[in-house]
């Protein structure tokens, strides 16, 4: 027998016995493969040394080269790299014409070097296609991609210990693939990019269809957020930097980002997010396991393993954004500049920051090296101390207005105002809201504050004296820098009105409502209290036991210019009236101008019109002089005026300035309703007439 086939059994014996664990000891994974490696390169030294052959491949012989003295295949090799592993690579490849790196000079056998550039690559691929059945097939590829994994690795070792693995014209050989940690079958495994099955691997399969098109990114910090950016203690989700990811030749597959932060950011921040979009792709605590201190201004933590692909399609660029939970309470201590607040970089450590995978199933990176396109924010201490709240009138508070009790006098839940609160640069609980004035007309039974969702925070008895309406113990929140609508809501019980005239000893009383600057109590997050700035009163509603409801549902006008300087123009205007009767019956004049009292205004000078006219509405009943509009119904009174402008031009407008009603058929109408009168709402849109 040839005695380099016994040196070479008896030295596998040796590995053999060499990693079996003794009795009571169990080596890890990790450990047996550290002992196979070294044991391979000891091999291949031995066997370099007694210039033995390692395996036939066809005609050609592969003998291990003296640059592969002490060499093993451990890890991935790809453009860039470099290495003494590097030098036993050219070496290998340089044994076969059909796989040689360089004829002549640099590269060619006897002048290999340590760098792995476009012809190492070139010879690479080569080699992959003449082995495809053991290197690409099985990872489901059909060309050579240059990119020494894990697959063309097992082949290249085997070339080094004497195991030929092809079926090329030599020996079948017996080595597969050797599936990483956490890998139980190849689904999912990729030793061409070297992808992991493990748990703390990127994810796996890139989520694109491999064409075997080799592309590139292109990695920016993108203008949004700009520097500057404040984020303040207990803010959520606070975005501090954009990463722009450009892919050209092929889609690419983003799978890992590294970030550097220039201080101790777990002192700062809880968690870090990124996000594709409105969508959260990875995150991470921040702590001393997951951020790896490099110096003191060099921290630097990896995402991967994303939740969802980001995909950058050929050609167009997409912005991933760093988001940061800031820490509720930062000792002022850790404040470097002042006691308030700390300036924070943030970038990319190196050029290769960013890792995405392309269409041929290749790694790409990009990057940008940390101090060349930063982000700088500032970390600041709560706002509480500047908190304030500010109290205004809603813009849709009830306008004047007739409120008018039910069958038994009742009025129940009548909103009387409407009011806005807004907690700026803290969470604020509100307290109190104190002094609050009813007037001295209409006095509510009872009182209460209503936030936007219906819910009662607060119910007093009023009286007239402002000083003892108080809200107390409220303990409603408002969160920083959002605003909370809140009502005043009223319950009251009506004098009934006279059998005979049907008119109560309340009618034509008024509801009003105010709260003035800095009653409003406030608690801060920091325990502090503070007060509103800013005043609300409500308009004035008037109370009747039995009685109407207007509401003006439309306005719509003509005009007619005058023909010529000297002639008269006329513009008219419809007001489309609805009168509810709520309780008891209503009476409306049928004589236009004892019902309707309409006026024109130019020059801000009103004069009352007299071509008013309408016709009877339907849901009406003539009594006497009266449309009688029936308890609980309601009629649509169109009513039209028309102004004359006598031959001066100028701008008119046409209002409603009251309206008369009454609780009997009896002319003269009783009551007089003029709150309408001034409201914008019930003023018709100005037209210049010539």
């Amino acid at each position: 027998m040839n005695s380099k086939k016994l040196f070479a059994g008896a030295v596998a014996l040796a590995m053999a016995a060499a990693i079996v664990p003794s009795a009571g000891q169990a080596a890890t994974a990790e450990e047996l493969a550290a002992q196979i490696a070294q044991l391979q390169a000891q091999l291949a030294s031995l066997m370099g040394q007694l210039g033995g052959t390692t395996g036939t491949t066809g005609t050609t012989s592969s003998t291990a080269p003296a640059a592969c003295a002490g060499i093993s295949f451990t890890r991935n090799l790809t453009l860039g790299s470099q290495g003494t592993d590097v030098q036993c690579l050219q070496a290998l490849l340089n044994q076969d014409p059909a796989t040689q790196v360089a004829a002549s000079g640099v590269g060619s056998a006897g002048n290999e070097s340590q760098y792995f550039g476009g012809l190492t690559k070139a010879a690479v691929v080569a080699f992959q296609n003449k082995y495809a059945a053991e290197v690409l097939t099985p990872v489901g590829l059909t060309a050579g991609t240059g990119f020494v994994g894990a697959s063309t690795r097992a082949k290249l070792n085997a070339m080094l210990v004497g195991g030929t693995t092809g079926t090329t014209g030599g020996t079948t050989g017996t080595t597969g693939t050797t599936l990483p940690e956490g890998c139980t079958s190849t689904a999912g495994y990729s030793p061409v990019t070297g992808e992991s099955c493990s748990s703390t691997s990127t994810s796996t399969g890139t989520g694109l269809t491999m064409t075997g098109q080799e592309g590139s990114i292109t990695v920016s910090v993108n203008p949004s957020p700009a520097n500057g950016t404040k984020t303040y203690e207990g803010d959520e989700k606070a975005a501090v930097m954009g990463l722009k990811v450009k892919a050209t030749g092929s889609d690419v597959d983003v799978q890992r980002v590294t970030l550097q932060f220039g201080v101790q950011p777990y002192s700062y921040f809880t968690n870090v997010y990124l996000y594709d979009g409105d969508t959260q792709v990875a995150s991470s605590a921040l702590n001393s396991t997951t951020v790896s201190k490099v110096t003191s201004t060099n921290y630097q933590i990896t995402l991967a393993g994303f939740t969802s692909k980001v995909i950058v399609p050929v050609n167009t660029d997409k912005v991933l954004t760093v988001k940061l939970d800031v820490l509720p309470g930062i000792s002022s201590g850790l404040f470097q500049t002042t006691t308030t607040s700390q300036t924070i970089n943030i970038g990319m450590p190196s050029a290769t920051a960013v890792r995405a995978v392309d269409q041929a199933g290749l790694n790409q990176y990009g990057g940008v090296a940390y101090g060349d396109a930063n982000r700088s924010f500032t970390a600041n201490a709560s706002q509480a101390a500047n908190a304030t709240l500010a109290l205004s009138l809603n813009a849709n508070t009830p306008k004047k207005r007739n409120i008018v009790g039910d069958s038994s006098q009742e009025i129940t839940g009548a909103t009387l105002m409407t009011f806005d609160l807004k907690a700026s640069k803290d969470d604020l609980i509100i307290d109190e809201i104190l002094d609050v004035d009813f007037g001295a007309s209409q006095i509510p039974s009872t009182a209460y504050v209503v936030d936007d969702g219906g819910t009662v925070i607060g119910t007093i008895s009023p009286s007239s004296t402002a000083g003892n309406n108080d809200f107390t113990e409220l303990d409603y929140t408002i969160s920083k820098d959002t605003t909370k609508t809140l009502s005043i809501k009223v319950d009251d019980t009506l004098a009934a009105p006279d059998t005979t005239t049907r008119v109560s000893a309340d009618d034509g009383d008024t509801y009003t409502v105010a709260i003035g600057t800095g009653k409003v109590g406030f608690t801060k997050s920091n325990g502090t209290t503070g007060t509103s700035t800013g005043s609300a009163t409500s308009n004035t509603a008037y109370v009747y036991a039995e009685g109407p409801e207007f509401t003006l549902a439309s306005i719509t006008t003509t005009n007619t210019q005058a023909p010529f300087d000297g002639a008269s123009s006329t513009m008219s205007a419809t007001f489309n009236i609805q009168v509810k009767a709520v309780n008891g019956d209503v009476y409306i004049s049928a004589t236009t101008t004892d019902a309707f009292l309409i006026d024109s205004v130019v020059g801000g000078v009103p004069t009352r019109l007299g071509d008013v006219t309408y016709v009877q509405p339907t849901n009406t009943v003539l009594v006497g002089g009266t449309y009688k509009v029936s308890e609980g119904n309601t009629a649509t009174f169109a009513v039209t005026a028309t102004a004359t402008n006598g031959g001066t031009a100028g701008t008119y407008d046409i209002r409603v300035n009251s309206i008369k009603w009454g609780h009997l058929s009896t002319t003269p109408i009783s009551v007089t309703s003029d709150y309408m009168n001034g409201e914008a709402a019930w003023i018709s849109p100005a037209i210049y007439l010539r």
